[in-house]
């Protein structure tokens, strides 16, 4: 069963979310040009405000392309105009297959989970 003429649901959003001091960007669903072109702003607009450090989610990214590269891109280059720290939470297997193939894994910093001091721990 379809959606009405005119109405559909988008297969992405981005939440965002202060940890440890840091902007914490998830990207959350498939992200592809029309991702690229509805959040690119909105994620060029957050890493063009951070001054300190800008934390890119990719844990519940479920599909990724080229246009999803660029957006990560987009994202580095106007932290790095702005003076931010850029890093990156890896997302899953196939994530992380595309930004190799893409070639563009030494661009970033990788982090394997945010903030990297709760992984592992216990509460007191």
């Amino acid at each position: 069963m379809g959606f009405p003429m005119g109405v559909y649901e988008l297969a992405f959003t981005m939440r965002r979310r202060v940890v440890e001091g840091a902007v914490v960007v998830e990207l959350l669903g498939e992200i592809d040009i029309l991702a690229e072109q509805v959040l690119g702003p909105r994620l060029e607009d957050v890493a063009g405000r951070r001054r300190g450090d800008l934390v890119v989610d990719l844990r519940g990214v479920t599909f990724l392309d080229a246009s999803g590269v660029r957006l990560l891109l987009r994202a580095r280059r106007r932290a790095l105009r702005c003076g931010a720290r850029l890093r990156v939470v890896r997302g899953g297997p196939m994530i992380s297959k595309v930004i190799r193939i893409a070639g563009v894994e030494p661009a970033f910093t990788w982090l394997d989970a945010f903030p990297p001091s709760a992984v592992g721990s216990v509460p007191a």
